[in-house]
């Protein structure tokens, strides 16, 4: 049984990672979350009763395990900002998103186009106004896979509350299929939604 350990995290990541697995896991299939914090825990099982979700917690030791198992593909609430906020020190979140469309910034020289978006993401980190979501199509996913240079600043950046949003079509069409560890596996019309309901829209 697939084990997702999101101890020493804090929310909402832990929230987002139980989301992800809920959406990858197959009816009839159950899968275990791991959380050590109190917060993470009410939030997640308040997820789970709002989209008719079965499941069982057992503690030890400060640890929850959650034993999660899908009965219905449907999921009536899938919006994470509902369930709890993040609070960071200096950092709050805005209503606009980032939308990448390559796994390169701007038109022109590879390289240089490779480096200014290396750059970017990582200012992203450093913003005062957060985005609340950043949605990855065409070869922008590539920016997600595991072996991207980017890998671990986009963990951060959702560590930080960005709800990451990856074509499932465009993860398909590149076979990043098991690359891609980060965020959620999204349709076009949730993208089209969330980019519908912005206030803005960045595309670097």
């Amino acid at each position: 049984m697939r084990t997702i350990d999101t101890r020493g995290q804090q929310c909402p990541a832990p929230l987002i990672e139980t989301r992800r697995a809920l959406k990858e896991t197959r009816t009839g299939e159950s899968f275990k979350v791991l959380t050590d914090n109190r917060n993470s825990l009410n939030n997640i099982t308040r997820f789970l009763k709002d989209n008719m979700t079965e499941f069982t917690v057992d503690e030890s030791n400060g640890v929850w395990t959650l034993t999660i198992i899908k009965k219905t593909a449907e999921m009536i609430q899938q919006n994470t900002d509902e369930y709890c906020t993040v609070e960071i020190p200096h950092l709050t979140k805005s209503d606009f998103i980032v939308a990448f469309t390559s796994d390169k910034m701007g038109r022109g020289d590879d390289e240089l186009g490779n480096l200014l978006m290396i750059n970017f993401i990582k200012a992203v980190k450093d913003l005062e106004v957060l985005p609340s979501r950043m949605v990855f199509y065409n070869s922008g996913v590539k920016l997600g896979s595991s072996d991207s240079p980017l890998f671990e600043h986009l963990q951060i950046i959702e560590k930080m509350g960005v709800e990451l949003l990856f074509c499932a079509t465009c993860v398909n069409y590149y076979s990043l299929e098991d690359k891609i560890k980060i965020g959620t596996l999204s349709n076009m019309y949730e993208i089209v939604q969330t980019m519908a309901s912005a206030s803005n829209i960045v595309k670097p």
